[in-house]
């Protein structure tokens, strides 16, 4: 008898596997609909199991095409354009049981300057081996790096590319991060902070300008001043 009902245990299990796996995709659309009104795009095929989600668009800047693979554990997905590149997995058990969002392995990058055009400094930005877990209210953990190529005015005015580096991290349900210049961090070092609602705080701050004004000075400073912006990241796309 117990073994019967192991067997029928097992069987519903299976059968309900393969009932939601073969579930077609465009069943995401009324989620995607109420919790990411920013993404849009123009068709969904497949199933679940394996899917494709047609001219992906976040904040009406074009993406790509979105394709996704599940298995029992993991849902990856994959977006490759010519100017951007996604991919990643998502833990479908740890999301489920723990009611969050758990992103693994996720790498991307993003060479659009039409894309990046409401961020000029940036010219370049990607992310390796991102892990985060996060729901709407807020980030529980999160780890990886992010790079980004920052352009700025060198001497006589001529054009510069600084590559920057940021290590990310959790704290008080906020996204924080660790960024700095590479490979002299006398350039350009600070931290940021990104809230719920996607408030941001940065704080930087530059020994190498630090030095530059000493010089000027009869009383040298003893540390470099910080810069301090506050803002939304939305407005960088609205």
């Amino acid at each position: 008898m117990k073994y019967f009902i192991y067997f029928i245990i097992s069987s519903f299990l299976i059968i309900s596997l393969v009932v939601v796996a073969n579930l077609p995709l465009r069943i995401i659309k009324p989620v995607m609909a109420e919790y990411f009104p920013e993404i849009t795009f123009s068709k969904i095929d497949g199933t679940v199991w394996s899917g494709k989600i047609y001219d992906l668009s976040f904040a009406n800047e074009y993406l790509g095409n979105l394709n996704t693979e599940m298995d029992l554990r993991t849902l990856e997905f994959y977006l490759d354009d010519n100017e951007v590149l996604v991919q990643g997995k998502l833990n479908i058990i740890s999301s489920i049981i723990e009611e969050k969002i758990n992103l693994r392995e996720t790498n991307f990058e993003i060479g659009s300057r039409r894309f990046l055009q409401r961020i000029p400094s940036i010219s370049a930005l990607s992310g390796n081996n991102l892990n985060m877990t996060f729901d709407i209210d807020g980030c529980y953990e999160a780890s990886g790096n992010l790079y980004a190529d920052l352009d700025r005015k060198g001497l006589l005015n001529q054009a510069v590319t600084t590559k920057m580096e940021v290590i990310l991290g959790c704290k008080d349900n906020k996204l924080i991060g660790d960024f700095f210049s590479t490979p002299n961090q006398d350039v350009l070092k600070g931290n940021f902070t990104v809230d719920n609602e996607l408030n941001y705080v940065l704080v930087a701050n530059s020994a190498l300008v630090l030095s530059k004004i000493s010089k000027l000075l009869t009383k040298p400073l003893s540390r470099a001043p910080d810069i301090k912006i506050k803002g939304n990241l939305y407005s960088f796309f609205y």
